[in-house]
């Protein structure tokens, strides 16, 4: 027997088997197709639609035996990044562990090292998240509060979402005034005594940048610009002084403000200001002072910083004065002169001013030099003497902790009445001792 008639053979069997079967399947869905609800007929457009993708489909060229193995390469690199990112975060939470276990204990230092292993080993963020905010608690358990600023510094730059930004602000308006208070972090946990910088510059103005107007934030600039103005950082000192009285007008720290600007207009009229634009801000800002507080205890000093202004302003214009006169423009050095005499007639370089422009003009006349002048920065003082004792000090000797053995005598009234006075401390013990 030939194959072509085997197969032929095996052709009509299975068409006898198979058969009767489809032609019940085609049957009962002829008899669903009657029982159901006629299809709406697409439309042309999604006929068309389809025929695009169709083509698409018909028209997109074969993969390349090249393009192939690379595809296989990189999902084979990406499986194997996937491996080393789960051996990874098992690592990562197995560290973690090992960071609670030295908390619980009580190594706070080491603990919080562990949790910044934890964190480097993960790619999770939210493992990252948390190992970060145990590290931060471990460090303040520690007292290490510069190493908890960087974490809560991290913290803010890096995981803005799953932290309570309110806290850790004010956690770290909390580390900035513990450095102002004094405190510095330990270098090492064997040599307490060692420690580090202060931060408190550093973590004051992170603070101030992540909220601005906090309740803290006035006292907080006031202090920078003191500490600015410490360090010869004029121009900070400055621009925090003028924040305050922007920012927080009507608080302690803007009272404070006032007085700080104007000491630091003054300090820089008083070393150098050639155009008396330092001499000027100064008195603007003595004035300001003196219309908002009218009733402020440090008014005196406003009024002794102005009579010092008022020097330097002399001293600047008697110098151009004496300038000009040398240089033979003796129209200016008149001009300079006669500010001084007019405006500033009080202080040490009147006279001299006046004599010079008695030289210049003639028509001007000098007053003596045994005029008398009114000093406007000489006070008079009171003195009260020390009013006397009426009653006796008596020590018992059973009360003095064993100081005196015997019975001192009494204290009566014996006192200076004039500090100014000479007094010789009595020596001689009463007789009945």
């Amino acid at each position: 027997m030939s194959f072509r008639s085997v197969r032929a053979g095996l052709i009509l069997y299975l068409a006898a088997f198979l058969l009767p079967g489809t032609l019940l399947v085609r049957a009962q869905d002829a008899s669903d197709a009657d029982a159901r609800p006629p299809v709406e007929e697409k439309t042309d457009d999604v006929q068309a639609g389809t025929g695009d993708v169709a083509a698409e489909e018909s028209s997109a060229p074969d993969m390349t035996a090249d393009e192939a193995r690379e595809a296989e390469l990189d999902a084979k690199k990406e499986a194997e990044k996937a491996s080393l990112r789960a051996r990874h975060d098992a690592a990562a939470l197995e560290v973690f562990q090992k960071g609670l276990d030295l908390e619980r204990d009580g190594d706070f230092r080491k603990a919080a090292k562990r949790y910044l292993d934890a964190e480097l080993l993960t790619s999770d963020k939210t493992v990252k998240s948390n190992a970060l905010t145990h590290a931060a608690h471990a460090y303040r358990k520690a007292e290490l509060y510069g190493e908890e600023f960087d974490c809560i510094e991290r913290l803010i730059g890096e995981h803005m979402s799953r932290i309570d930004f309110t806290a850790a602000v004010n956690r770290e308006y909390e580390i900035a005034d513990a450095f102002f208070r004094g405190h510095r972090d330990a270098v090492f946990d064997w040599l307490p005594f060692i420690k580090g910088a202060d931060r408190f510059v550093e973590c004051s103005e992170a603070a101030l940048e992540h909220a601005p107007c906090a309740e803290a934030a006035g006292a907080v600039r006031l202090r920078l610009a003191r500490m600015y103005l410490t360090n010869q950082k004029t121009d900070k000192s400055i621009e925090k002084f003028k924040e305050v009285l922007t920012l927080h007008p009507g608080t302690d720290s803007a009272y404070y403000a006032e007085l700080g600007l104007a000491d630091v207009y003054c300090q820089l009229a008083e070393h150098g200001d050639g155009d008396g634009r330092w001499a000027n801000l100064a008195l603007e800002q003595l004035d300001h002072f003196t219309e908002t507080y009218p009733e402020a205890p440090e008014l005196q000093w406003v009024k002794e910083q102005r009579l010092a202004i008022d020097k330097i302003q002399a001293k600047r214009l008697h110098e151009l004065a004496e300038y000009h006169h040398r240089t033979g423009r003796d129209d200016l050095a008149e001009h300079y002169l006669s500010q001084v005499v007019q405006r500033y007639a009080e202080t040490e370089h009147a006279i001299p001013s006046e004599k010079l422009l008695a030289k210049i003009d003639e028509t001007y006349e000098a007053p003596p030099d045994s005029m008398p002048r009114k000093d406007p920065a000489h006070y008079d003082f009171t003195r009260n003497p020390i009013p006397l004792e009426d009653s006796d000090l008596l020590i018992a000797p059973e009360n003095s902790d064993g100081k005196w053995l015997l019975p001192i005598r009494d204290i009566r009234k014996d006192i200076r009445t004039d500090s100014r006075e000479n007094y010789e401390e009595r020596g001689v013990l009463d007789d009945s001792l």
